[in-house]
């Protein structure tokens, strides 16, 4: 028997438009998406990232039959087009990496190059549970996303190279029928993993209740000092619907070494940490507030 996610590639592969064909206007999910994932697979022919010695293993991955090689395949090219394609950056294919190792991609800048590496890390289907309530399978999942991007975060920060800066990628492209997390839980997952949770704590008046309590990975510090210094950003990039835009979310490292400017980017709804306040970037313009709610 094939599974659910085996059963969404077959029916978004299976589907193409003919000559002249357009979707029906409740949009077929499966054209859409076959169309979608066309994009992504050219943004990386032209990237380069299907050349040797490289090329074969990701193709391998992209057309192969294990669901974990597929999805981080599908994630590459997904990155692959909107830093290339929403924010007009130039892509180098497989830049070396910390000890030999190899990244995804180098991204081209004038004062010098930000190495890339992507992450796909599987999170537990937002279907199972049913005997849940929906809150607290929602909590649940939330929690279990965060935990999965805290380890790809510690897997790719053994990647990077110290001395430039370094961008990590958690990619959630959609490839099954139920979503792995709904949109609002991504963001409290990631704002989760890497800032830490916000409560409500009893502080004399006057003062702001509204401060991380609970450390997240790049504010966790080990004997006084940052553990990730070497990781500036990690952007959050999911698709939850295939009619619409990519989520990306920019999370800043506050103590990272090698920080990056806000512009590199662009429209992407940014968050950065400072005296454990959380405030969003959006559209290039700071928003005077914090997040009301993880």
């Amino acid at each position: 028997m094939h599974s659910p996610s085996a059963e969404f590639r077959w029916r978004v592969l299976s589907s193409a438009f003919g000559p002249g064909d357009r979707p029906d206007a409740g949009g077929n999910v499966y054209k859409l998406k076959r169309e979608r994932w066309a994009r992504w697979v050219a943004s990386a022919v032209s990237a380069g990232m299907f050349e040797e010695p490289y090329g074969t293993e990701l193709k391998s991955r992209l057309t192969g039959i294990d669901e974990d090689g597929f999805r981080s395949a599908l994630a590459e090219c997904m990155t692959c087009w909107a830093f290339s394609s929403e924010l007009q950056l130039q892509l180098v294919p497989r830049p070396s990496g910390r000890g030999g190792r190899v990244l995804e991609f180098g991204i081209r800048r004038q004062e010098g190059d930000v190495g890339l590496e992507v992450k796909s890390p599987r999170f537990p289907g937002f279907g199972d549970g049913e005997h849940q309530t929906t809150l607290s399978r929602n909590r649940l999942h939330t929690y279990l996303a965060a935990v999965a991007m805290r380890a790809a975060l510690r897997s790719a920060n053994r990647q990077f190279v110290r001395a430039r800066r370094n961008v990590l990628v958690i990619g959630l492209p959609e490839i099954q029928p139920l979503p792995s997390i709904v949109p609002e839980g991504w963001t409290t997952a990631l704002i989760r993993a890497f800032y830490g949770e916000k409560r409500e704590t009893d502080m004399q008046a006057g003062f702001d209740t509204a401060r991380l309590v609970e450390e997240g990975n790049f504010l966790r510090q080990l004997g006084g000092s940052a553990r990730f210094t070497r990781i500036s950003a990690v952007v959050g990039l999911a698709e939850f619907a295939c009619g619409s835009d990519l989520q990306a979310l920019v999370l800043h490292n506050p103590y990272s070494q090698n920080p990056l400017e806000a512009s590199m980017f662009g429209m992407w709804t940014q968050f950065m940490v400072k005296n454990g306040q959380v405030s969003c970037v959006k559209h290039d313009e700071p928003v005077s507030r914090s997040t009301s709610s993880f």
